[in-house]
């Protein structure tokens, strides 16, 4: 194993702690409806005047939580290939349900942006997320089994 390739995956690996920590940032950013630094204010991501069912958007944001918890966990630690499938098939429908918020957010952003007869915004952070949590299953894969890359 060339140690340029072990570096890569070291590197995928602090990525992915940077994406989860951005995921459970913007989570309770959006439990507590924004966030007053004194001199600097950061929104929700959802207006509260846009917001229909506020108990799905809590459960999204939960599911965050957890979901970040899950990628940030210590996957090189665990000794058991039982264990590892587990967790591993786990994270890989938590990271489908993740991109399908991410792909019924921005459907719901174009629907309030169609009912209000404006055009919405592009969708470039929400697909920022959606492939960065589907870049989580090789990344982790490959954490696992270096030998797959070779």
């Amino acid at each position: 194993m060339h140690s340029s390739t072990l570096r890569g995956i070291r590197y995928a690996r602090w990525a992915s702690y940077l994406f989860a920590s951005v995921i459970v940032f913007l989570a309770i950013l959006e439990l507590n409806e924004g966030l007053n630094l004194g001199f600097m204010h950061l929104a929700p991501r959802w207006k509260p005047t846009d917001v229909t069912f506020p108990l799905a958007l809590q459960v999204e944001c939960w599911f965050f939580i957890f979901y970040g918890a899950l990628i940030a966990s210590p996957w090189e630690k665990i000794r058991s290939d039982s264990t590892w499938k587990k967790y591993f098939g786990l994270l890989c429908v938590a990271s489908v349900i993740f991109a399908f918020a991410m792909i019924s957010e921005v459907m719901a952003k174009n629907y309030i942006a169609s009912a209000a007869k404006t055009k919405a915004r592009l969708p470039v952070f929400q697909a920022i997320l959606l492939f960065s949590a589907l870049g989580q299953i090789p990344s982790l894969l490959f954490v696992r089994r270096p030998e797959l890359l070779d």
